[in-house]
């Protein structure tokens, strides 16, 4: 009878809580819906980012220029780094640098010179291929070498030194005539094999790290009719098909071989030879402009499930191929990359990776790729297969012998964890195509190492002292040289390279200010209730709308300017909910039972300066810990042995007592539950942030402590520093000492706030304004936010205290 009872009563138990949980969704969902709302304006036309929109950069201005002598001008009546786009299709930065005056090139667009007899041209190196073919396609002329899609600017091309699916081609370098370039200085040269040779030879496959390429001149051939073969076998057949059918097969235009995944065991190969049948396409060129509709699509299908890469390679490539096709050679070199192109690339994006092996080792690296693909579970879309001559002398020559190239498209998460995945087998792969005497492609993501770079480029330092002789101010930068150029190089990178926790990322110093605003709340609640203040007038709803406020502000900002977070956006968005439901279901309480209580005591009551003591330790603790390592089970017994039971205003002492248990004991359950997921999920931290100083005076250990000094050399040095409310104590103390901060956590800018008086706010002259907030229980004063240069920090700091105040926080990452 009692199971029965005790059945019935869980029964009815969970019927409420169910209840009771989805009317505090709905309440919460409405509460949010309500709360918040950005208050940024968002200007990205400073932003250059990439295809993958993994690499957000924001520059200090864009210049468009229309002539060659606006180039030079830009340059001259310039100061500090300049970097320079094309069609943006490079993956890794190639084409950006902070802060810096961006050349956009796309709009230096056109066709100068055609010479129909000798089969040449020259254009102004903004002009895409594809504009290029329809000038001249008339004249039945074709580009030599280009990539398989006609999209791309001439200009990037040859910055990258591509190559295509051309037989008896390979790199770009081997149909350029000559180069119109302009210097650091503003100069303008002309380059060629014959003429500023080593130039010629450092700017092809350069990567705009030496002088802007401003016309190119291009070798043609005549268009001719391509007729298509396919046919299909198993990988380990591949490369003696290719030597025995395709390599020296007069007729052979255009060749490559796709390999499937995920088994990467078979192999499709597709070659287009010279032909005098009757065409089954008469146009000449692929139409621009093209809004495709199945492609992307079908891309997506095979990208995503194992049954669309089965499909694929039984079903979608069989009847692809099932047909005759006779096209011209234009046509089939002028392809839209946006038939591939996805609806967005917000929580994924596709990428590219390549590896040049020489011939001879094509199996042996066959075998090594499918093994790291597979163990690390790689979402490989397709491997395809060309092949390519040696290059001719550039300095960073991916082609030293005749090799195959593997061209890997993938798709991956945005997400850092994603990105970091990608850089695990990346760097793998790097390892294996260098052990095979190979090279990788330098457009993609930048995930090598300087030791790897150096490995598969040998002739780098012969690069490194061009651009020493002809740039001696570093004035050409992107995001690959900051890498591996030595003069970029920071120093103590030795020591920052062996610390596990250096680089933190800089997108977080904006997505932790929300975070933070759930201390300096607490806080704030702690105040108000210390100056003897009625909790039931603490205005909660207030916080709420403030923390969404903060969410939606910092999300915008990040979201122009950085890469996708979601682990760290998942987690603001629950601690959000989790403060939403406790501030609205306190705020309701205070406002109702806890205000009638209140109205029946004449004093606060002994409990009331508990629960006020108890805000206040919280408040202390969680600026230099997590919250969840707060002892809450200590105070509810505090509050229940310290005063007495009975006593004057029982009514509000006896409600105090409970409602504070209740609060204090689910947070501890709460606690214990988030401090096992946070320890599950993430890396534990190491409690401190990594920084590179400049001192002019020699300062003592105990000067900079709790800093501590990791390395030292000169007037330059690393420390390590306390994180959280330890760094915003620390850094405007070692600022007075002269200290001026080169990096943070590998990073350039930083986020900082102070409180001013909102009738007259103190406004400092450095940084990037980014939003205020006004203290939800003082509204005489507000929260300032900005976003500063490392390298200005100091100086951001030292004027505001100079102005009378103080510094609240320093976001760190």
């Amino acid at each position: 009878m009692l199971f029965k009872i005790g059945v019935k009563l869980l029964k009815s138990l969970s019927k409420y809580l169910l209840l009771f949980s989805l009317f505090t969704a709905v309440l919460c969902s409405l509460v949010i819906l309500s709360s918040g709302g950005s208050s940024i304006q968002t200007d990205d036309q400073l932003i250059v980012n990439d295809i993958t929109q993994l690499n957000p950069i924001t520059v200090a201005e864009i210049v468009r220029p229309k002539s060659i002598d606006s180039i030079a001008l830009a340059i001259t009546s310039s100061e500090g780094a300049i970097s320079i786009g094309g069609g943006r299709f490079s993956q890794g930065g190639q084409t950006a640098f902070p802060d810096s005056l961006h050349l956009d090139m796309r709009g230096f667009n056109q066709v100068l010179e055609l010479n129909v007899e000798q089969q040449w041209v020259r254009v102004q190196s903004g002009i895409t291929w594809r504009d290029l073919q329809q000038i001249i396609d008339p004249h039945d002329l074709s580009i030599k070498i280009m990539q398989t899609y006609a999209n791309f600017t001439v200009g990037g091309s040859v910055s990258v030194n591509v190559h295509g699916r051309y037989i008896g081609e390979g790199p770009l370098v081997r149909s350029v005539i000559s180069l119109k370039l302009v210097l650091a200085n503003g100069d303008i040269v002309m380059a060629s094999p014959t003429q500023n040779a080593t130039l010629f030879y450092g700017v092809i496959g350069g990567y705009g790290g030496l002088a802007v390429i401003a016309e190119v001149t291009l070798q043609l051939v005549p268009n001719i009719k391509v007729a298509r073969t396919t046919s299909t076998m198993t990988l380990a057949d591949y490369a003696e098909h290719f030597k025995d059918n395709v390599r020296d097969n007069p007729d052979m235009v255009f060749h490559n071989a796709d390999i499937y995944p995920p088994d990467f065991e078979q192999i499709r190969n597709v070659s287009w030879h010279k032909t005098d049948q009757a065409l089954t396409e008469n146009q000449r060129l692929n139409p621009k402009e093209k809004v495709y509709g199945w492609q992307p699509k079908a891309a997506d299908f095979v990208a995503q499930y194992d049954i669309g890469k089965w499909a694929r390679q039984h079903i979608i490539d069989p009847y692809i191929y099932a047909d005759d096709a006779v096209y011209w050679r234009n046509f089939e070199a002028s392809y839209d990359v946006n038939e591939l192109e996805p609806d967005d690339r917000l929580t994924t994006t596709y990428a590219l990776r390549e590896y040049f092996v020489p011939v001879e080792n094509f199996d042996s690296f066959a075998a090594k790729m499918k093994e790291i693909f597979t163990r690390n579970q790689a979402n490989i879309v397709n491997v395809s297969v060309r092949h390519a001559l040696p290059d001719p002398g550039t300095l960073l020559a991916w082609a030293d012998s005749e090799v195959f190239a593997f061209v890997v498209y993938y798709r991956q998460g945005t997400s850092l964890s994603a990105q970091l995945q990608v850089k695990r087998w990346s760097a793998e792969m790097i390892d294996a195509v260098i052990s095979e005497r190979g090279s990788y492609y330098l457009p993609y993501q930048l995930h090598a190492s300087t030791a790897q770079f150096k490995r598969a480029y040998p002739r780098a330092d012969q690069y490194f002292a061009l651009k020493d002789l002809i740039d001696p101010n570093n004035r050409f930068r992107n995001k690959l040289w900051q890498i591996h150029y030595p003069k970029n190089q920071a120093e103590f990178s030795v020591e920052k390279d062996s610390i596990a926790q250096y680089y933190r990322n800089e997108g977080q110093t904006l997505l932790t200010i929300p975070e933070w605003y759930l201390v300096f709340n607490p806080l704030e609640y702690a105040n108000f209730l210390d100056a003897g203040n009625n909790p039931s007038d603490f205005p909660f709803f207030a916080s709420i709308d403030q923390y969404w406020q903060l969410y939606d502000n910092v999300t915008e900002l990040a979201g122009h300017k950085y890469a996708n977070n979601d682990e760290y956006m998942t987690m603001l968005q629950v601690i959000g909910i989790s403060t939403t439901i406790e501030y609205m279901y306190k705020g309701a309480y205070e406002n109702t039972l806890g205000r009638f209580t209140r109205w029946t005591a004449d004093n606060p009551t002994p409990e009331d300066d508990i629960i006020a003591a108890a805000h206040r330790a919280y408040s202390k603790l969680i600026f230099d810990q997590a919250w969840y390592e707060f002892d809450f089970g200590i105070w509810v017994t505090k509050i229940w042995s310290e005063p007495d039971f009975f006593g004057h205003n029982f009514i509000r002492k006896l409600e105090r007592k409970l409602i504070f248990s209740l609060e204090f004991g689910f947070k501890k359950v709460y606690a214990a539950a988030i401090e096992y997921a946070a320890k599950s999920s993430y890396q534990a931290s190491d409690g401190k942030i990594y920084l590179t100083a400049h001192s002019n005076y020699a300062l003592t250990p105990q000067q900079l402590a709790p800093a501590e000094i990791i390395a030292s050399t000169g007037n330059k040095l690393l420390l390590s520093a306390p994180r959280w409310g330890g760094f915003s104590t620390l850094i405007p103390k070692i600022s007075r000492l002269g200290i001026s901060f080169e990096d943070i956590s590998g990073n350039q800018l930083i986020a900082i706030s102070y409180l001013t008086n909102t009738d007259k706010p103190f406004m400092p002259s450095i940084g990037d304004h980014l939003f205020d907030s006004k203290m939800v229980s003082l509204t005489s004063v507000k929260r300032v936010v900005y976003q500063v240069k490392v390298t200005d920090l100091a100086n951001f700091i030292n004027e505001v205290n100079r102005n009378g105040h103080d510094i609240e926080h320093i976001y760190d990452y």
